[in-house]
């Protein structure tokens, strides 16, 4: 616990507390009803949850605003940890966090049961939630209202290695067709190599989320399309089976011991993956050799004029509907996303455009990379596909892909098969969620 002239912020790390001393700990906003919205407090102190990597943003945020009155909560990085603790924080009307660092259950906190989440319209300025990437703000957005603003953004690139290709005399692919057949010409020419991955859910938005393949496509808050059968999800389909088959995509998880050892030794001839891969992935876990490593836009597919991103990964900053300074909670959110020197030093894309041009400046001198990648980050960045949408099914979106998918493909099961059977999944959860469904 530290204390500051003028302003305290007391980091307590969650991990492994009791369920009592946590909600004493996080009670700083004063037994407030779940039914009741509290009386605005603008010297109210701000209860903060964020995992570790997001800690000492909030504690730069104390800096700059030595005023601010912050309890600052770490919390562990787990599926299902801030639910269950908004949940219980409601039975017992009190200990609810202010402000959260979180991912793709912002739906799920939004509605019924928790009802935690507040909207964030009127409290930050049009022209600063305009500077976002429009995905960012699509994202954050339910029923209308902005839910959050976007910390970072995961979209996928084709990282490759130009080296390899250069000798080898290979072209890096435009379209999805032309990586197809550039996969089986590595499966034929230089086996053992790869170009792709499939056996873990980071692949399901790396292909099938980049196509637009409709799986969390909530056209409401009540209503989503899931379609496995859709012409989005079966050319992927198409696509990756016969690579599979081949050997050019790998049917491993692209953490899995037996793929990091591909990268270590040198046989990731390509691979599409998020931004983030270069400096956590090709760089620490697959040794890729410093000066070999370049990004390309993804390939489009037949019909399109641009190769569409996923997003693996990427987190949001969220206000509650309890917070008793909404407009300091609002304002420290703001903050963290935008602040430019905050921003800039982070470790992955920033979802606000200033910030992230900022960001970049630091990949065109880096010379670990083969060639500056940010003019590739950046286009990728408006180009998310933005029929994936937060649900209040995300977890079983992840879950179901890793259990169904994922190890269908590694036992020799085919994605035309699979793949229904996920959606089937899907749809039961949605409903179970409180949507209707529509193909």
């Amino acid at each position: 616990m530290s204390s500051r002239p003028g302003g305290r912020v007391a980091v307590i790390t969650a991990t492994g507390a009791t369920l009592a001393a946590l909600l004493s700990l996080t009670a700083c906003g004063g037994g407030r009803s779940a039914d009741k919205q509290p009386t605005a407090d603008p010297n109210a102190k701000i209860v903060v949850w964020a995992d570790a990597t997001r800690v000492p943003m909030v504690q730069e945020y104390q800096k700059s605003h030595p005023a601010a009155k912050i309890d600052l909560v770490t919390i562990p990085n787990e599926s299902g940890y801030i639910e269950t603790k908004v949940q219980l924080a409601n039975r017992a009307g009190q200990g609810w966090p202010d402000v959260v660092f979180t991912g793709e259950n912002l739906a799920t906190l939004q509605a019924k049961p928790y009802e935690w989440a507040a909207p964030l319209d009127g409290r930050v300025k049009q022209d600063v939630i305009d500077a976002f990437a429009k995905t960012s703000v699509g994202n954050c957005t339910i029923a209308g209202h902005l839910y959050c603003l976007q910390n970072d953004i995961a979209q996928t690139v084709l990282w490759y290695d130009k080296g390899l290709m250069k000798q080898f005399g290979y072209t890096v692919p435009k379209t999805w067709k032309e990586y197809q057949d550039l996969g089986a010409k590595v499966a034929s020419e230089h086996p053992g190599y790869v170009v792709g991955a499939l056996g873990a859910h980071g692949m399901l938005f790396t292909y099938y989320q980049s196509s637009g393949c409709p799986l969390t496509d909530a056209k409401s808050d009540t209503t989503v399309r899931i379609n496995p059968d859709a012409v989005e999800c079966t050319r992927v389909d198409n696509l990756l089976q016969p690579m599979l088959d081949n050997g050019s995509v790998s049917r491993l998880d692209e953490f899995d011991p037996a793929f990091v050892a591909l990268g270590t030794q040198r046989k990731i001839l390509m691979l599409p993956f998020a931004s983030w891969a270069g400096d956590f992935a090709f760089k620490p876990t697959y040794k890729t050799p410093p000066g070999q490593l370049a990004a390309a836009p993804m390939p489009t597919w037949e019909g399109e004029s641009v190769g569409y991103s996923g997003a693996v990964g990427g987190g949001v900053w969220a206000m509650s509907r309890h917070a008793a300074n909404p407009q300091g909670a609002a304002d420290l959110i703001t903050w963290l996303t935008t602040d430019i020197g905050l921003q800039s030093k982070q470790p992955t894309y920033p979802a606000y455009r200033p910030a992230a041009q900022a960001w970049m400046a630091g990949k065109a001198n880096d010379p670990y990379y083969a060639e500056d990648p940010s003019p590739v980050f950046k286009a990728q960045a408006d180009l998310i596909r933005e029929n994936w949408k937060y649900t209040r099914y995300a977890a079983t979106v992840i879950n179901s892909y890793n259990e169904t998918v994922a190890k269908g493909i590694q036992d020799k099961g085919k994605l035309a098969d699979l793949m229904p059977k996920f959606g089937e999944q899907l749809t039961q959860a949605a409903k179970d969620a409180g949507y209707t469904v529509t193909p």
